[in-house]
């Protein structure tokens, strides 16, 4: 299916940069990415900050630089493809509702984020508050450096939320598509399952591109560290770990549900279709007529040799959606975070 994607605000500025630049990713660093790297070297005096502070805010610093290429190869790459290459596995008949669903997400996306991102905004800004005296700590004391340095923290949150929304909009895609299209697994797909890689590569790609904000935990876990009120520092990072394993998670057993409900009908359909198939040339042996046609007997016999071969492979098709390099891209994203997390514990000894 052909599909046409509304560019979110951040999709049109860095089109807007790709008049001057064609590669989307220099262009999204030239409009807006530049932003967060310039906040934080006007907040940051790198003689007063601790080694360690400046080690955890450039890892905060690179996903958001990247982010508006993130959230363009999203909204213009990773949705769009999903509809457009979604026909494999869906009956012929389905192609308005598809574009019915990929017409609605596709607004909620592009125009109902900052219903998701504005939660974001509002805790991660909260927690500048609170680490305000760690931050003062590291040299972050006037006026203006405090100005560019909350500067930073909103547009932090700001692609942090969007990630968040991306996520949401892509398991309400699929639960969606889950209970109103009709699928058609195909045991013989080249993919080994059945066709449903699709929607396995539709949510990989989007938790491999919310993992990126996984950079930003640790100076999350250092304001924690350094602060009282640890409360809206760990409900930030809890909530983004929640989004970014529900993001795989829920879409492939989702899909994997209504894979298995496919499954369970066809099954019984070949077993009855076996049955009938037993039934005649069992009355056709015991039909003594010397008039029946034999090669009836054995066009019955391949016949049912024939069915019970669809039925193996039915019953064998792996309905969840992962295939070895699907699961070595989830490895890396999910325990991104978590290593993360361990690795700014262990450096913060040595510094």
């Amino acid at each position: 299916m052909e599909y046409d994607a509304t560019m979110v605000w951040i999709s049109r500025a860095v089109k807007y940069g790709q008049r001057h630049v064609k590669k989307p990713v220099v262009a999204s660093l030239l409009v807006i990415g530049w932003l967060p790297v310039a906040l934080s070297i006007l907040a940051i005096d790198v003689e007063e900050a601790s080694q360690i502070f400046l080690v955890v805010q450039s890892l905060a610093v690179l996903p958001v630089t990247f982010g508006p290429f993130i959230v363009w190869y999203y909204n213009t790459r990773v949705f769009p493809s999903f509809f457009e290459t979604i026909d494999e596995l869906v009956a012929p008949d389905q192609e308005s509702l598809i574009q019915e669903i990929a017409e609605k997400y596709d607004k909620i996306f592009s125009q109902h984020w900052w219903i998701t991102t504005l939660p974001f905004v509002l805790i991660i800004v909260s927690v500048f508050f609170v680490g305000n005296s760690y931050f003062a700590s590291q040299g972050i004391t006037t006026n203006y450096e405090q100005i560019f340095y909350l500067l930073f923290f909103i547009y932090f949150a700001l692609f942090t939320g969007f990630g968040g929304h991306a996520g949401l909009v892509m398991m309400a895609t699929i639960r969606e598509f889950s209970e109103r299209v009709n699928l058609e697994i195909d045991p013989l797909h080249p993919d080994n399952l059945g066709g449903l890689s699709t929607t396995g590569q539709f949510a990989i790609r989007t938790t491999v591109l919310l993992s990126t904000g996984s950079l930003g935990i640790p100076l999350g876990l250092q304001i924690a560290s350094h602060t009282q009120s640890k409360t809206l520092v760990y409900l930030g990072i809890g909530l983004y770990t929640l989004i970014l394993a529900g993001t795989f998670i829920y879409p492939t057993y989702r899909i994997n549900q209504k894979a298995q409900e496919i499954r369970d009908q066809e099954l019984g359909a070949y077993r009855k279709r076996i049955r009938k198939l037993e039934d005649r040339l069992l009355n056709i042996n015991r039909d003594n007529n010397s008039n029946h046609d034999p090669s009836r007997q054995q066009e019955l016999q391949l016949e049912i040799q024939r069915t019970r071969q669809e039925f193996r492979d039915f019953k064998k098709i792996q309905l969840y959606p992962l295939s070895i390099t699907i699961i070595a891209r989830l490895v890396t994203s999910i325990f991104l975070p978590i290593a993360l997390a361990i690795i700014e514990m262990f450096i913060s000894d040595f510094f």
